[in-house]
């Protein structure tokens, strides 16, 4: 009997131990939340301008004294740019402001007259390898300017690797600081993207364990962090294939385009979506279905809300857009920012703040 007893003493004591940890990290939790995701290093594309016939080379700017750009853990965005840092990112000049948007610093009083737009996005719509004055949305938020006589302040909200749930956060934690008259809902690449293994640990599938989440906490700076599937020229470009998943599933991504729209609404602003277009979109057989599925949810969600739709790929197939347009199999350039800049400003012109 003896020897049972103290083995069942010894359970009892690792059961209790165990269940002392458990306590202690789910108050750890509570006390000092987490970010909600890991942070993710900027997407690597080495292949550029080789792997894709007739693309544009990414601008160059004098840069080589500027550290590269830094990301960090942030507590509402799951991560972010370090704030107030002038920095290089793919040879290109970044300044980050204190809100750590790229841009300049955002008055929190407007000037009279003043709107402001602000974009949503992953590296496409914060402008990879493109100069901030050429990006997309600085060239429309400029148009508007010269068109209605009173200033339009470009804001850009976006970021490598963001998805629509980045983008939710960030919304909601910009959002009500700055204000926008336009949130113009970009998403696409970094959500349909399929990966060898999940990306972002949504809370819906986050381990019950508070003692296992609290465990990858402290091991996060050892462990290696995951990477977006950018370029795979064996399988695809972030294409479906055995063992991967999209970043963001279907129904998960309409859900958070509905939510985006639903809190630019609630600022009192309107909410615009944007189809990014792509080189595949030049080719006769068009994107593959993946890609369309994705598209056709983002076109549905702007048609049941009745808001306005910037269609990226209609612009470009009708403008003759080239490959030159883009840096890669994803990222314009700036000729492909001047277009987008283009499109994004006639609709706006068109419905207003």
């Amino acid at each position: 009997m003896r020897p049972l007893r103290k083995l069942g003493f010894s359970i009892l004591a690792a059961v209790l131990a165990v269940g002392g940890l458990e306590a202690a990290a789910w108050t750890w939790e509570r006390v000092d939340p987490p970010p909600a995701f890991r942070p993710l290093p900027s997407p690597e594309i080495s292949c550029p301008p080789d792997c894709l016939s007739g693309a544009a080379a990414p601008e160059r700017g004098e840069v080589s004294e500027l550290p590269p750009m830094e990301m960090y853990q942030h507590p509402a965005r799951g991560w972010t740019v370090v704030p107030g840092q002038v920095a290089r990112d793919q040879d290109v000049v970044v300044h980050i402001n204190e809100l750590g948007l790229r841009g300049e610093e955002v008055p929190a009083v407007r000037a009279p007259g003043e709107r402001r737009l602000l974009t949503l996005g992953d590296s496409s719509v914060f402008g990879f390898g493109v100069a901030e004055e050429d990006i997309f949305s600085a060239l429309a938020a400029r148009r508007l300017s010269e068109r209605g006589g009173a200033e339009v302040r470009g804001l850009n909200g976006a970021l490598h690797g963001y998805t629509t749930e980045q983008s939710l956060l960030v919304l909601r934690d910009v959002g009500p600081r700055v204000q926008p008259d336009w949130v113009v809902i970009a998403n696409l690449w970094s959500d349909l993207f399929h990966t060898d293994r999940a990306i972002e640990p949504a809370q819906r599938r986050r381990p019950r364990s508070a003692l296992y989440r609290g465990l990858l906490r402290l091991l996060a700076p050892v462990l290696d962090a995951p990477r977006v599937g950018w370029v795979d020229l064996e399988r695809g470009l972030g294409a479906p294939g055995a063992g991967r998943e999209a970043r963001v599933h279907l129904g998960r991504y309409a859900d958070n385009l509905a939510a985006m729209a639903e809190e630019a609404l609630a600022l009192g602003a309107q909410p615009v979506f944007l189809v990014l277009p792509a080189p595949i979109d030049l080719d006769p057989g068009g994107a593959p279905p993946f890609i369309r599925e994705y598209r056709a949810v983002l076109r549905r969600t702007a048609a049941d809300l009745d808001a306005p739709l910037v269609d990226g790929v209609e612009h470009f197939r009708r403008r003759q857009a080239t490959n030159a347009d883009f840096l890669d199999q994803v990222h314009p350039s700036a000729s492909g920012h001047a277009r987008l800049g283009e499109a994004l400003a006639e609709a706006l012109a068109e419905v207003g703040p």
